[in-house]
């Protein structure tokens, strides 16, 4: 049927919006010059009064299927309704039988009316409630028709010969209840590898097994997420037990350092005040060294290597000695007072407990040890007791 320029505006709004913005931008040229009876129109000529593309106006079509007849657009005889942007017949057209929209799906539409041509059943019609939504449909294979009209399969069910069907590897689970469900048991965290075994809180399912799900860092060892990087008993790996004395670092077991700890490696400092070496770079383990006091042998460590014989190693080793809190008597002396060697006194205790150190580092008596009772600190005349 023909209708009105006006009718057409008014249904495509929107397209004529379009046509004032493209009209405004400059597309109907003004200066191509067309033989009388036509219009310029984005820089062509064309007859407004038959154009389907520009049908009374630049740029305004018509629907598909349409034709332009006096500037106003109209559907063929034979496709007379409108639906969407086609001339369509509502009385045959399938795809919108009696209404734009309404599919017969299998059938035909006639007299705007769905007809099921296929034998009945298994291509029934089906109403769905509503005679404008009546369809043609296949009960072997439709899901929302299975069997018979309006039977529903529930998801992930299939319709096969008419019967919802749960399909392997899927299983069916709440058999006749609401709550009825086809599910893949192996990753179904409600239903873990077998129906109704459902997975705590921070578990997933995976191959029908209930699995721990770790926060980012962390590992499952058998059940229980851990830090590999310093779980001793899990350390780098599951299982991987750190040793007495070690601990877990970075995922690898390290001795545990109670003391001091160099370049990343432990070392043991009898004192307090021992320290590794300050210098960047030079970060090793001090060195061992030891005052040989009678029957008791002191250990004790610094970064200066063993055997050497200065004035620091003789402070370090007298204050070890004197548990740093001694009072020095001197810090360079002669032994003997002429010709002899440099030496380092240290007193400690008081009273009765009251002892003298004297630790020589240079001249003959160098690496001489020697230790008196009381205030009275001597000198030694002559090789000793050694330190290192």
């Amino acid at each position: 049927m023909a209708f009105s320029f006006a009718r057409s505006v008014a249904r495509r709004g929107w397209l004529l919006a379009l046509v004032v913005a493209v009209a405004g931008s400059g597309c109907t040229s003004s200066t191509t010059s067309c033989p009388a009876g036509q219009t310029a129109c984005g820089g062509s000529c064309v007859d407004l009064a038959t154009d389907p593309l520009h049908c009374g106006k630049c740029e305004l079509s018509c629907f598909s299927g349409g034709t332009c007849s006096d500037g106003e657009c109209a559907c063929p005889t034979d496709r007379p309704d409108e639906c969407g942007t086609q001339c369509v017949n509502v009385q045959t057209d399938a795809a919108n039988c009696g209404a734009c929209g309404h599919s017969c799906g299998l059938g035909t539409c006639s007299g705007a009316a769905c007809t099921c041509d296929a034998p009945s059943p298994p291509i029934v019609l089906c109403p769905n409630g509503d005679p404008t939504t009546d369809t043609c449909v296949n009960t072997d294979s439709s899901g929302s028709n299975c069997g018979g009209c309006n039977i529903v399969c529930v998801a992930a069910k299939v319709c096969s010969a008419g019967t919802c069907q749960c399909l392997p590897p899927n299983t069916t689970c709440q058999v006749g209840t609401p709550s009825e469900v086809c599910t893949n048991t192996q990753t179904d965290p409600e239903n873990c590898g077998a129906c109704g075994i459902a997975c705590a809180a921070g578990y997933t399912c995976s191959a029908g097994t209930c699995r721990l799900v770790c926060a980012t860092g962390l590992t499952n060892c058998n059940g229980t997420c851990v830090d590999t990087r310093a779980d001793p008993v899990n350390c780098g790996a599951c299982g991987n037990v750190c040793g007495s004395g070690k601990s877990c670092v970075n995922g690898a077991c390290q001795a545990t350092c109670t003391t001091l700890e160099c370049g990343g490696a432990c070392c043991e400092a009898a004192k307090i005040g021992n320290a590794c070496c300050p210098t960047a770079g030079s970060e090793t383990c001090p060195q061992v060294h030891k005052n040989f006091i009678g029957t008791q042998v002191q250990t004790y460590y610094t970064c200066t290597p063993s055997y050497t014989y200065d004035v620091e190693t003789a402070k370090f080793a007298s204050g070890t000695w004197a548990d740093d809190f001694g009072l020095p008597i001197a810090t360079r002396r002669t032994c003997p007072d002429s010709g002899g060697s440099l030496c380092v006194v240290r007193q400690k205790g008081i009273g009765v407990d009251a002892a003298c150190g004297v630790w020589c580092y240079d001249g003959p008596l160098s690496a001489t040890l020697k230790v008196t009772q009381g205030y009275n600190c001597l000198c030694p005349l002559q090789q000793q007791t050694d330190w290192y």
